[in-house]
């Protein structure tokens, strides 16, 4: 599973490439997605590390300027607000969020700010964000940046200038190694998106987006990543640190991974034929065990696929459970 969830996208399409074509792109080629949307904030002043160190489930207080780190915000009650990728610059931290929920990560960063010395700046509008992803994405933007893209470890970041952009490169894997998020002023959106087309990368569009990101089981904001789930059942415990200190929602998240009390997981689907709709149950001998979350059809092979929560004794390869209307589906585990 990808490291990132907050995927959602613009493309600019012009109708003539088939979505097979774009999952192509998209897994053995080099497809340039507009992710625009994803909140952007700036954290400034000296105790912006230490505060976003204290509300969330990642180790950050040792980060390097240059590196970076997904990180989950969650409630006193260890339930997710938000997926963050946090950058640590010289200055600042570059903090991204999900689509449109940089006004809730930022509010919520203010609550718990009392005399830190921390400033907060939602850069989203004035900035935009292009991102690169598929096989051949790292040697693509080597060729944009004099070889630079294949020295960034995931989550690192650089300045570099593409064309005659000025922008930061982070390498985020968002729907997997390897993948590139590329920020810039937003007045050179339509210039840059060119200069990457121009050069090979090509557009991919949101359902076959979508369709990739269910397949490769990555949780997304809105549907597998919500206040109704913790991190250990979105699987996204390997962005929890259970050495570091106190932050919000620890002690519930703690006590989940010492007495093995997580009750449900987040795993694959797929299935034949017509199937479920996100929001239906799913039982085994007639009673209900799961609720699908995603679902999605794979340009490639035209084999149906979903992510749904369900109670973990069902989480096995190969279990097979039912919909609401008696379609059979088998399950396949993401962790």
């Amino acid at each position: 599973m990808g490291p990132v969830a907050n995927l959602h996208a613009e493309v600019l399409l012009d109708g003539s490439l088939t979505a097979e074509e774009q999952y192509r792109a998209l897994t053995s080629g080099v497809a340039v997605l507009d992710r625009s949307d994803a909140g952007r904030l700036a954290l400034t002043g000296d105790d912006a590390l230490d505060l976003l160190n204290r509300l969330s489930t990642n180790e950050l207080a040792t980060l390097e300027v240059g590196a970076g780190a997904a990180t989950v915000l969650t409630t006193n009650k260890g339930r997710i607000v938000d997926l963050l990728h946090v950058h640590r610059s010289e200055d600042r931290l570059v903090v991204f969020t999900s689509p449109e929920n940089q006004q809730r990560v930022a509010e919520w960063i203010d609550f718990y700010t009392f005399v830190e010395d921390v400033e907060i700046e939602d850069v989203t509008s004035e900035t935009a964000m292009l991102s690169l992803t598929g096989l051949d994405s790292t040697k693509f933007l080597d060729e944009l940046t004099d070889g630079q893209a294949s020295l960034l470890a995931t989550y690192e970041r650089l300045s570099t200038q593409i064309s005659d952009v000025t922008a930061e490169v982070y390498r985020s894997d968002f729907l997997g190694p390897p993948s590139f998020d590329i920020v810039f002023d937003a007045e050179h959106r339509d210039n840059l998106f060119g200069v990457l087309t121009d050069n090979g990368a090509t557009p991919a569009g949101p359902d076959v987006i979508e369709a990739l990101r269910v397949q490769r089981g990555i949780p997304a904001f809105g549907k597998e990543l919500t206040e109704d789930y913790n991190p250990h059942e979105a699987n996204l415990v390997h962005h929890v640190s259970f050495s570091k200190g106190c932050y919000i929602g620890q002690e519930v998240i703690a006590r989940l991974q010492t007495y093995k009390k997580v009750s449900k997981y987040l795993v694959g689907l797929r299935w034949d034929g017509d199937g479920p709709a996100p929001g239906s149950f799913l039982t085994h001998d007639g009673k209900r065990m799961g609720i699908v979350t995603s679902v999605a059809r794979l340009p490639h092979t035209g084999a149906n696929v979903g992510l749904a929560y369900v109670r973990k004794q069902f989480v096995d390869d190969g279990t097979t459970v039912v919909d609401e209307t008696g379609i059979e589906i088998t399950i396949k585990v993401l962790i």
